[in-house]
């Protein structure tokens, strides 16, 4: 996959009560921006001097604070035929308030997912999740490109970075230490959130399978590979057992090219205007290519 990992994604925007004016939470290009705020900077050191609150600033706050946090996958919709379904019982407040300056937090508010309520999450994410306009989709879609983005730059087994040892200084040495150093933090750090990861690609890919076949109950097999290695969907019994990488819930699934002229897609490229998808039909037969082209912009 080349290219930057919100191509493709249309703009999403959603309305927020901030002292007492409808203001637009808008993400593009990567980005959330709060347009009817034209000094951040300035709201920012009044929010921290004078404690007073900007909701539209809390927003992005929290979102900048769950842009690599793998609760927003364990908590969001796994696709179309999983939603999520906020609610917020009567309080005395508006769902976002200022608990302090900077921060955000919401009263009472609680998500109900299909498959049973989360452990206790925060409220901010729980107000992020809430927001509306396709933006949790958006925050799901973050998450994603983040961690596909450290699998992608891992290094393979037996690799290592660092300068020719013939060749070193001292100082390089020392540099090279420390870039092995965060390697093998980083590394330990992949080995953790791989059961998170390969859960949050299995959901989708259950999720998206049933759907594409119409078999609520598909038992489905899925196992999570590098990404230079051939994706697959073969029968397996009465279900379906599939290879993919984290790395297809960034090309495929964030980017709604999961099923395409009622064919599934195994993955997805970028090609001139639109894109190259490797689909299959459901009796499973070789791969072919569809290309689409990029949705209009929004």
């Amino acid at each position: 996959m080349t290219g930057p990992w919100w191509a493709g994604l249309p703009a999403a925007e959603a309305r927020l009560d901030c002292g007492g004016q409808p203001h637009r939470l808008r993400w593009a290009d990567g980005q959330l921006r709060a347009l009817d705020h034209t000094d951040l900077e300035g709201e920012q050191i009044l929010s921290a001097l004078a404690g007073q609150g900007f909701p539209c600033l809390d927003v992005l706050t929290a979102w900048a604070e769950y842009a690599a946090d793998l609760r927003v996958l364990i908590l969001a919709s796994r696709g179309p035929a999983d939603p999520l379904a906020t609610s917020t019982p009567p309080s005395s407040g508006p769902g976002w308030v200022g608990r302090a300056p900077g921060r955000v937090r919401s009263g009472g508010s609680y998500a109900v997912l299909s498959y049973g309520p989360p452990d206790d999450p925060d409220d901010d994410l729980i107000e992020l999740l809430g927001l509306g306009g396709l933006l949790p989709d958006r925050l799901a879609a973050t998450v994603i490109a983040a961690w596909a983005g450290r699998l992608r730059g891992a290094p393979g087994p037996g690799e290592a970075a660092g300068a020719d040892p013939e060749v070193a200084t001292a100082a390089d040495a020392a540099a090279t230490a420390a870039d092995a150093a965060a390697t093998a933090a980083d590394a330990a750090a992949l080995a953790a959130a791989r059961p998170a990861l390969h859960a949050a690609l299995c959901g989708r890919v259950t999720v998206a399978l049933r759907s594409w076949t119409g078999q609520r109950d598909l038992p489905v097999a899925l196992t999570m590979i590098p990404e230079d290695q051939p994706t697959r969907l073969a029968r397996e019994g009465d279900g379906i057992e599939a290879q993919l990488p984290f790395g297809w819930l960034s090309d495929v699934w964030a980017r709604g090219l999961t099923t395409c002229w009622g064919r599934f897609c195994l993955a997805a490229e970028p090609a001139g205007d639109g894109w190259v998808l490797s689909t299959v039909a459901q009796d499973l037969t070789p791969p072919i290519p569809v290309t689409v082209g990029n949705p209009p912009p929004s």
